[in-house]
Parts: structure tokens; C-alpha cells; sequence
């Protein structure tokens, strides 16, 4: 079929209108082009809404009387548009908007020539996007910030590409493409978006001609639509194995050959035909979604986009649900915004009674509500999630260590030390779902908050960390680990938690060493704490203050996990900006880098300035430092050193901190959050996409309250041999790869991840547990030692041959000193 019979085609107007039920936030856009007038772009706050009109109707003026399909695509805070026609083969237009509902005047790309629609997407946070000119030729062009662009650049191929489309799957940029009534679909990849691979045949048809295509990907797998131009349509996944499927026939799309553009929002898919867009929930079968039609007018191919900016509704909706994925071809403000998202689903209340409701939000009721008084009517949703010595208790355990009582049970904490449980000081109970049982950051070290800021608390001229305000800490799983766990009858080869799997760490401080002035800032619930010895701990029931939240997730289209962490702004600075003092107690007293020679440095980007900042090396102790570092004098036991003040390098992202602004001024803005505690608390970076590039978005990313220490945890990359018996030294190897991409059985490419994702990259790499460290507790390498939990970690600074022993402990819980010093850990 001739290129002109093709738009001939595809002037036409389609009608109806159908919606159906979801539960997103996500705003899903259709931009559909009126011949001679413009773009008319309809966006759908709420996809699952049941009216049959959209939440809003806007029009960008485009009059040229040509043929063109726009393409929308979601970066760094805004919505763009692009769109080219046929009477102009030396440029590309666009639009933007904030949310999809009012939209810029069209502005201009100029390219050496272009004669086919635009396809656009985001890879290592640039704009990609993807033409034919008019000899059917593939290009592309790139931009940083979509105001300076590249020069076009013409990727190589056998075969004509007058239909193509990028996507991004597997950590890599594809480009899929077709001949002009070809009978088969093709691709080229990269790893950079500068050099391609030489062109590769997806599948051949022998039937009838390939008139569209569409990809996207969705649940996981690459799905790749197409048409015929006798009207059937079909598809073909392609799997992280890099295996294509058979091919499948769509129900209920009456396309007459044509598929223009697809997306995504959480669990659903949308596809667009001509002017009619539809959805489904299997990638199969669909149903009429939206159409449009332009009396006395044609009516060309609506384009797909999606919004996922913030609203602030969001912030005060009902049962906030946690966002179950995400597209692919993402910037970073889009992974800032899933994070915000999570964090608010997570700390709306939990659903009561309780335990009956563990790990259900209560659909009653808001962020919003929850953040109104410092402590909350009903644990929140996460506060309800699973301990993890409810993962994986001492007692009452399945024959690998996993769970056996349903998850909707009251708290129960046992330790394979306590076996008839800890003892209980009076009045005190275990009915709370906070059991903070770890005083130090995965062994590594012990944070203080001074009690008298910024100054670290002294006994006469000795350092007296344990008079301070100590951080504690907690780990916990959702009902999808716990019945992963719990339905465990071997320990297998390697751990692959489910989609939906989400584990999170929280970080607490005593409410009463807080000035009573500034409490109501917080977050607080009445929680489990230990005091006397690791030996013989005794537990208390105490308020406790949240100064940290870090969030993991496994979506099916991000298998490595989202990896968000949040921050008290209070961790640093008070609310007079006066320093807190906040600080360490290390649990070595030598760093060294094996795999480095010279000056170990630590290179990092904040969006707008690349940073360099020295490592620390050698000895740790500096008694000419201000404040002075001691080692096995001044009140600092032997092989620690501290004190060390905690220092934030420029590692907060400008995408993040943007984000962090808008939701920030929601709060402001509305009465529900005048005294809500939320208004404290800010993102401080999420990571979702492996990479070894150091000045990629987050690559560092680090909790200031959870991850502390230089290079160990804050600045980690690589990974680190933890301290052991007669061994003081902390070694960080920094170039050693423990992300398998796309995952740990479909491995393509392996990376040197830093940050949160590096750190349980270990876990997936050298452990083979899925990322998660929890399973250390029934890890079986080490099978002279009972599964489970030892014991809980006391308050106050121990001596020093306990904390070999909790590092040890953090050490995968595997006491093989062998097993250590070849896995490395966290």
C-alpha cells in the first residue's frame, strides 16, 4: 500500500465513549488531531471514573491542513507533544503542559527532513526521538531539557523504517520498524543511544502486509501490536529471556489496519485505533474505552500519553493505593512521583479491627487524616506489615524458616536465643507492631542524636554516646513476601520474590529526648525497645518519634525494585537551622579499597553541578579533627571510632527536590494539613534503573538517618567486607558488579550500582535472595545454625566484642568467616 493511500485511510471519524472501573492516580492523556484546527486533547483524572466525559478538554491550534499523530511523552515535570505532517519535511513540532490540560503554543525542531510520523520516549534521562524521512530512512534526535537538541543522526538498518517506534525494556533502547506494506517487524537496540546494534529481525509474516504497530511494555514482557491492512489485529511478546512469543489475536479491537500508539497505567494497558482508544487488564482482550469524533471535520490518530504529576487531591483522597508499576522510558521526576505516591498509600491508616486487617489500608480515610495528630487513631498501613522475625520466627515455622500463622495475627516476635521469648518489663507488652530490635545500621555503626545539639554527650573528658538519644531501627515485609515465605517448602536455588513484593526499614528516635516544642513535627507510636544487654535483654514499651522511611518495591516492569527512602527534615538541622550534631560510632578503625590505588573519590550529579568528593582512607581515627575521632580512648571502645559527625554531600537530586517543592506546597496550601506531621517529612531519592555511571539520578542514594557512614553505606558502591573477629577494617571494593540486568536468571549486563540498590544488589548477585537481605535468616549455606532471628539488639553503645558479633550478624547471618570475606555484604 502507497504511503498516500495509507493517510487516506486514515482520515477518519470514529465515535463512543465507554469507562471502566480502576484505582489509579495516574492521569491517562488522548490527544486526537481535527483536520485544519488543532489537537484536541482530552485527560482522564481518573481512569477507573464511570462518566462518560473526560476530566478536562483542551485545544492546541495547529492549522495546517495535513496529516500527522501526535506523541506524548512524560519528562521532567511536564507533558510533551510532538507531532510532524506531511507539508513540512523540515521540522518537528511540540507542545507542553504541566498536567496534559493547558498546553503551550506549538514550537519547532528543526531536522535536515522528515516525512513520517514522530515516535518519542525517554532514555538516560534524555528525550529520543524517532522519524523516517523521506526516503524511509530511520533517525533520531536527543535532547537534555528539550531546548537544545542534537543534530539528527541516521541509524543504520537493511530495511526501509516508515512505521517505527522506541521503547525501552531490559535496561536497553529498542527501535521498532517496518517497510511500507512489509510482511515483517524489525529492531535495533542500544545501550547508550548513540551506537546501535546492527538490525535485528523480530518476526516474519507471510499472510498479508504490516500496515501499524505498537509497542509497549507491559507486565513485564515487551508486547509488540500490529495490524494488517486487511484489519486483523495481533501481538507478539518479548520476554527478558529475549524469546519472542507466538502470536496472539486481539479480541475486540476492530482496527481496519490500524494501531497507533500504546501505553500503560499500573495493571492496565491502552491502545489507540484511529480515533478510538481501548483498554484491557491481559494485553488480549479489550474493550471501548474513548473515541472522538469532528463533525464536518477528519478526524486522525489519537496519540497516548500519561500524567504522573501530583495533584493535590492525591493528597487528601480516600484509600490512596499503592502504585502497582510503571511504564518504561521514564525521567526521574516520574520515579519521584511513584515515590510519593507510595509513601502516601503507605501511611494512610491501617483498615481496622486490627489484626483482622493487617496490610489493608482503611478506605475511610486519607493521608491527610493521618498526619493530623503526631500519633495516629490506628497503626498505619506499613506500621500493620510483617516484622521480620514474623518473616521468619524462631518459633512456629514452616520446614524451611518461613511463616505458618496467617498474616492477619497479632504481633509476635521470637528470637532462636529466647526461644520462651524475651523478657517483658512491667506493664510492658508485645501487642504493638513497632518491635525495634536493631540499634545499629546493619552493623556497619551506632547514630546518635546529641541530647544537647550539636554537642555529643561527655562523662568528664570521655565521650558518653549511650547518654544520648540513640537511633533505632526495624524491617518489615507485606502480606506478598509473607506468603511467599510462608508457602516456601524448600529453599530454592534463588530467591524471586513476586511482583507486588514491597519491604520497608524504619528509623525511630525517643519522643522524650525531644524538646516537647517540636514533637508535634513528628510522627510517633508506642513501640517495642530492649534495653540492658544483647545477653539478657529485657523489652520496654516506649514513644518513639519516625525519622526515616525507606520503601523497596518489585513492580512487573522494574524486577531490580523502586528503591525510595524519606527523611525527617529535622535529621541535620533544627527548626532555627542550627546543626543537630548528629552522629557515629563506627565499627571499624581502618577503610581500604583494594581495587583502587591513588586518592579514592566518589563522583555524583545533583541535576544541575557534577560533584567530587574525597573518600575517607586508613586510619579513622583523628584526635586533631573538630570534633576530635577517638579509637579505644575517650570513652570510644577499642576497634570503634567515633565520634563522626554525619555530613550530607550535594547528592540530592533537582528533580527530587522539585518534586519534594510541589508536594510541599499542596501541604501549604491546604487546611486538612495545617498541623500534620507529614509537612515534615521530604523524599530524599529514589533509583530504578541499574546503571554503572556514578552521575546518573541518585546513583548515591542514601538515608542521612539509616545509611551514614563514608564510604560504607552513603557513598557505598560495589560492596564491602564487613568487619570480623581480629579484623577492624572496613574494605570497600568499588568496581565490583551486583546488579544483574535485567535480572538475576535473564542476565544481559551486570553494573556497579551504588546506593540502596547496590547495597541489596549483593543480595541478588553474590546471595541469590531477590534483593532482599531478610532472607539471610533462612539462607541455608550456613547450616549448623537454626533459622531465624538471634536476638534483639539492645540500646546503648556496646562493648566492642558485641558489636563484632552484630556485625557478624549482618554479614548475611552467616558465620562462616570464609563465607563473609567472599560475598562481602550490604
Amino acid at each position: 500500500m502507497k504511503i498516500k493511500a495509507i493517510l487516506n485511510q486514515l482520515m477518519l471519524c470514529l465515535y463512543g465513549l465507554l469507562t471502566t472501573s480502576l484505582a489509579y492516580s495516574e492521569s491517562i492523556i488522548i490527544a486526537t488531531p481535527q483536520q485544519g484546527v488543532g489537537i484536541e486533547v482530552d485527560v482522564f483524572d481518573h481512569p477507573d471514573a464511570s462518566s462518560e466525559k473526560p476530566s478536562s478538554t483542551s485545544m492546541v491550534r495547529f492549522t495546517l491542513p495535513a496529516f500527522y499523530t501526535p506523541a506524548l511523552q512524560s519528562f521532567k515535570g511536564k507533558i510533551y507533544m510532538f507531532w510532524a505532517n506531511n507539508n513540512d519535511t523540515n521540522h518537528i513540532y511540540y507542545a507542553t503542559s504541566t498536567e496534559g490540560k493547558i498546553w503551550s503554543k506549538p514550537q519547532t525542531i528543526g531536522v535536515d527532513s522528515i516525512l513520517s510520523n514522530v515516535s518519542v520516549t525517554v532514555f538516560k534521562q534524555k528525550l529520543v526521538l524517532t522519524f523516517a524521512d523521506p526516503q524511509s530512512r530511520l533517525k533520531t534526535i536527543t535532547s537534555e531539557d528539550s531546548i537544545t537538541w542534537s543534530s539528527t543522526k541516521k541509524i543504520n538498518t537493511l530495511h526501509t523504517a516508515v512505521n517505527n517506534k522506541p521503547v525501552v525494556y531490559n535496561g536497553q533502547l529498542f527501535v521498532f520498524y517496518s517497510e511500507n506494506s512489509g510482511k515483517a517487524i524489525y529492531y535495533v537496540t542500544s545501550n547508550d543511544g548513540i551506537l546501535w546494534s546492527q538490525e535485528n529481525l523480530a518476526f516474519q509474516e507471510s499472510a498479508d502486509s504490516i500496515l501499524t504497530m505498537a509497542p509497549v511494555v507491559y507486565n513485564g514482557s515487551l508486547w509488540v501490536y500490529y495490524a494488517f491492512e486487511n484489519g486483523a489485529t495481533f501481538t507478539r511478546t518479548y520476554n527478558r529471556a529475549r524469546h519472542w512469543g507466538t502470536k496472539q489475536e486481539l479480541a475486540g479491537i476492530k482496527s481496519n489496519g490500524f494501531l497507533n500508539s500504546a501505553t500503560i497505567i499500573g495493571e492496565r494497558a491502552f491502545i489507540s485505533s484511529r480515533s478510538s482508544t481501548f483498554y484491557s487488564d491481559d494485553g488480549l482482550h479489550w474493550s471501548p474505552y474513548f473515541s472522538k469524533n469532528f463533525p464536518g471535520y477528519f478526524t486522525y490518530p489519537s496519540g497516548l500519553g500519561v500524567s504522573y504529576a501530583i495533584t493535590a487531591s492525591d493528597l487528601t483522597a480516600k484509600d490512596p493505593q499503592l502504585p502497582a508499576d510503571l511504564a518504561t522510558g521514564l525521567s526521574h521526576t516520574d520515579y519521584a512521583t511513584f515515590a510519593w505516591r507510595s509513601f502516601i498509600a503507605l501511611n494512610n491508616m491501617a483498615n481496622v479491627p486490627l489484626p483482622a486487617n493487617r496490610g489493608v489500608g482503611n478506605p475511610g480515610t486519607s493521608f491527610a487524616d493521618s498526619g493530623k495528630t503526631p500519633q495516629s487513631p490506628s497503626p498505619l498501613l506499613w506500621q500493620t506489615f510483617a516484622h521480620r522475625t514474623e518473616l521468619f520466627p524462631a518459633v512456629g515455622k514452616n520446614t524451611v524458616g518461613g511463616p505458618t500463622r496467617p498474616f492477619a495475627s497479632n504481633p509476635q516476635y521470637s528470637y532462636v536465643d529466647f526461644p520462651n521469648g524475651v523478657p517483658l518489663a512491667p506493664g510492658a507488652s508485645f501487642a504493638h507492631y513497632n518491635n525495634l530490635d536493631e540499634a545499629t545500621q546493619i552493623g556497619q555503626n551506632t547514630i546518635f542524636f546529641p541530647i544537647n545539639p550539636p554537642q555529643a554527650a561527655m562523662s568528664g573528658s570521655s565521650y558518653a554516646p549511650s547518654n544520648d538519644s540513640q537511633i533505632l531501627f526495624e524491617a518489615k515485609a507485606n502480606p506478598v513476601v509473607y506468603e511467599y515465605a510462608k508457602n516456601l517448602d524448600r529453599y530454592p536455588d534463588h530467591i524471586v520474590l513476586p511482583n507486588g513484593a514491597v519491604e520497608v526499614k524504619a528509623a525511630w528516635r525517643k519522643l522524650a529526648d525531644i524538646p516537647a516544642s517540636q514533637r508535634g513535627r513528628y510522627h510517633t507510636a508506642t513501640v517495642v525497645t530492649y534495653h540492658g544487654n544483647d545477653q539478657k535483654p529485657v523489652a520496654y514499651n516506649e514513644d518513639y518519634a519516625l525519622v526515616a522511611l525507606h520503601i523497596i518495591h518489585k513492580t512487573p516492569n522494574y524486577p531490580t525494585f523502586i528503591f525510595a527512602t524519606f527523611e525527617h527534615q529535622d535529621s541535620l538541622t533544627l527548626p532555627d537551622k542550627s546543626p543537630t550534631g548528629l552522629y557515629y560510632i563506627a565499627n571499624y578503625d581502618k577503610i581500604v579499597y583494594p581495587d583502587l590505588s591513588g586518592t579514592p573519590t566518589a563522583t555524583f550529579s545533583d541535576g544541575n553541578t557534577t560533584h567530587t568528593v574525597t573518600l575517607p582512607k586508613g586510619a579513622v581515627a583523628d584526635p586533631k579533627h573538630n570534633p576530635p575521632i577517638y579509637s579505644g580512648s575517650n570513652g570510644i571502645p577499642e576497634g570503634q571510632t567515633g565520634p563522626i559527625r554525619v555530613v550530607q554531600p550535594q547528592t540530592v537530586y533537582s528533580e527530587v527536590a522539585a518534586v519534594n517543592d510541589q508536594v510541599t506546597q499542596f501541604m501549604n496550601d491546604s487546611s486538612e494539613f495545617n498541623s500534620s506531621v507529614w509537612k515534615y517529612y521530604r523524599l530524599k531519592g529514589v533509583q530504578a534503573i541499574p546503571s554503572s555511571d556514578q552521575t546518573d539520578p541518585d546513583y548515591y542514594l542514601a538515608n542521612i538517618m539509616v545509611e551514614s557512614s563514608q564510604p560504607g553505606i552513603q557513598l557505598f558502591r560495589g560492596t564491602n567486607i564487613f568487619p570480623i573477629p581480629a579484623d577492624k577494617i572496613l574494605t570497600n571494593k568499588r568496581t565490583v558488579k551486583n546488579v544483574n540486568v535485567p535480572d538475576y536468571d535473564h542476565n544481559i549486563q551486570s553494573e556497579t550500582m551504588g546506593g540502596c540498590m547496590g547495597c541489596h544488589g549483593v543480595a541478588q548477585t553474590a546471595l541469590k535472595q531477590g534483593f532482599s537481605f531478610l532472607f539471610d535468616a533462612i539462607n541455608p549455606t550456613d547450616r549448623t545454625s537454626p533459622t531465624g532471628f538471634a536476638g534483639p539488639e539492645t540500646i546503648g553503645l556496646p562493648d566492642a566484642l558485641t558489636m563484632q558479633k552484630r556485625a557478624l550478624k549482618y554479614s548475611l547471618s552467616l558465620r562462616n568467616e570464609d563465607t563473609v570475606e567472599k560475598t562481602g555484604t550490604q
